[in-house]
């Protein structure tokens, strides 16, 4: 039971963490597309609507991974958290290509590899966690 607690702590403080910074970084990079001087080439990054078919494919894999993740919240634990984290970045990756023109859509792909390395790193840790907990149930 202690260690139930520990990983919720940590999953929930990542995610919150993870979270607060991908809404902070989102508000800052429009604000600042929204208020400066453009000329030359400023103007080739801008905020603007945009959609396509990878708009379309990554919306369904959002959704689908979504629906998948809801059914299996409590079987999947500590996993869960993590695996809304590598979630939570694909919508990141899906607002910045949807909302920005140019060359500020590679700030959705940089927030994508943070929360997905931070997903991944999570899970290892929980695998190797929980192997080295059956390999000692199985010694004693």
């Amino acid at each position: 039971m202690k260690n139930k607690k520990i990983f919720i702590t940590i999953n929930w403080a990542t995610f919150t963490i993870i979270l607060l910074v991908g809404i902070s970084t989102a508000a800052f990079t429009l604000y600042d597309l929204n208020t400066q001087i453009r000329f030359g080439e400023e103007l080739q990054s801008r905020a603007g609507f945009r959609w396509g078919i990878m708009h379309i494919i990554i919306l369904i894999v959002v959704l689908l991974s979504t629906s998948l993740l809801c059914f299996g919240w409590k079987r999947l634990f500590p996993f869960n958290v993590p695996i809304a984290i590598i979630i939570a970045g694909l919508c990141y990756l899906l607002f910045f290509f949807t909302f920005t023109i140019g060359w500020v859509g590679i700030v959705g792909i940089f927030g994508f590899l943070i929360a997905f390395m931070v997903g991944v790193i999570l899970i290892i840790c929980y695998f190797v966690f929980k192997f080295l907990e059956v390999r000692k149930a199985n010694h004693t």
